[in-house]
């Protein structure tokens, strides 16, 4: 099957032929793989904290066409190629969220403060705005859902997307997504694009208290969604697409 590195990061424009995701959840790998996706998976970091040590958004930031930042536990996972800079992420909060930041298309949402420098700087020559949040788990916090669309149950983020011209945001409520070893974790970090217009769950959607809000605002972006029926939503630390069938846009 031929296939390549997505352009825009976190938004395929075909159906995804390769993704990034954190190792030792079994369902979601064998869900993916049921679906014709191969799965890269993150191993520990032995710098991070358990519950987020394998996390994908924590340890990688895709830049587009196939150029990774990479924390240097994970750069073996990457094609030498591929890899433009290698960081350290270490425990605790913020220093563990350089790279956890969401790019959405037109802006890249994250909190500048403690945002690597190469990721802020890579923004600034592709002209996408940064819009500055408090959130440290920027890209644990959102749920991309098409091009400048989210789904987000942080106050800041939602307030500071509601300010700018062609963001659609929905606002849902915390709880409802497992992450182990905290109280909860992000629906961000529970989904990731399977495609263009198709979203993937971490488990089963009807479980988040505003399902319904949810699939109205899937079904008015014309966005379809597949889950894991039966499983409680969890936070993997995000679905990470990084490559697609055929040529990219």
């Amino acid at each position: 099957m031929n296939s390549t590195f997505l352009i825009n990061p976190n938004l395929p424009s075909n159906d995804v032929t390769d993704l990034l995701v954190s190792d030792g959840d079994n369902s979601l790998i064998s869900a993916l793989a049921d679906l014709g996706i191969n799965s890269l998976k993150m191993r520990q970091s032995p710098n991070l904290d358990p519950f987020c040590a394998n996390h994908s958004d924590i340890l990688v930031y895709h830049l587009g066409n196939g150029r990774f930042i990479v924390d240097e536990t994970a750069v073996n996972a990457f094609e030498s190629d591929n890899v433009i800079g290698i960081v350290n992420v270490c425990s605790p909060y913020p220093n563990d969220c350089m790279l956890n930041a969401a790019d959405i298309g037109d802006y890249i949402i994250c909190n500048s403060k403690i945002t690597h420098k190469s990721i802020l700087k890579s923004a600034e020559e592709q002209n996408k705005q940064i819009i500055n949040v408090n959130q440290g788990y920027a890209k644990c916090s959102v749920c991309i859902v098409k091009r400048n669309t989210v789904i987000t149950d942080d106050m800041s983020i939602y307030q500071e997307c509601e300010k700018k011209d062609g963001i659609s945001v929905l606002l849902v409520s915390k709880g409802s997504v497992v992450l182990h070893g905290q109280n909860y974790g992000f629906l961000g970090g529970a989904s990731g694009l399977i495609g263009e217009n198709k979203l993937f769950f971490n488990g089963d959607l009807t479980y988040h208290k505003d399902f319904l809000a949810i699939m109205q605002f899937l079904s008015y972006h014309n966005v379809k969604y597949t889950d894991i029926k039966n499983k409680p939503l969890t936070d993997v630390g995000s679905i990470i697409p990084i490559k697609q069938k055929g040529n990219t846009e």
